[in-house]
């Protein structure tokens, strides 16, 4: 089962390495995120769920417990503390998705008669997620559940063969 930390702030990818030190499976989903700087395209790391790990179990103890909350930085498991929550099948393959391969890049997109169509990259996983795209700042957004709390989740795209005009800054 995975179980969702919650975490003291930019210590989320040094507590998933002491987690994985530790023999545990952990996952903090970042990305590439497109930033406008100076007059042009950069890409950022970004950690898509600021203040969380996700961390695999295969049965909850209180071993577990202690020898992950003792970890600097490690707030709470979210929920309860004899019982925390944990993800769905769902929830998890999503989170699998969004970080077990490392840094997420920009998804290829392109926009044929106003629809985001995706050529390339993670977005192909959320397909009938998605809630609206912003061509002007390159960025998508999707919901997901996370312990069934709805989550927004905007990511980066890059934008080719589009039928709009005036995606770009002037």
């Amino acid at each position: 089962m995975w179980y969702v930390l919650q975490v003291a702030g930019n210590k989320e990818e040094r507590i998933r390495d002491d987690l994985i030190s530790k023999g545990y499976q952990a996952l903090v989903p970042c990305e590439n995120r497109l930033i406008r700087s100076k007059g042009s395209w950069i890409k950022k790391k970004y950690i898509i769920f600021p203040n969380y790990v996700f961390v695999k179990l295969d049965k909850y103890k209180a071993e577990h417990y202690y020898k992950i909350t003792n970890i600097e930085g490690v707030a709470k498991f979210l929920g309860d503390k004899r019982n925390p929550s944990t993800l769905t099948f769902l929830e998890s393959e999503w989170i699998r998705v969004l970080g077990a391969n490392g840094i997420i890049e920009p998804t290829t997109v392109e926009i044929v008669n106003g629809n985001l169509k995706v050529v390339k990259g993670v977005l192909e996983n959320f397909k009938s997620r998605f809630k609206s795209f912003d061509l002007r700042h390159k960025k998508a957004e999707f919901e997901i559940t996370i312990c069934n709390e709805i989550k927004k989740i905007t990511l980066s795209i890059e934008v080719i063969n589009s039928d709009e005009q005036d995606i770009e800054d002037d």
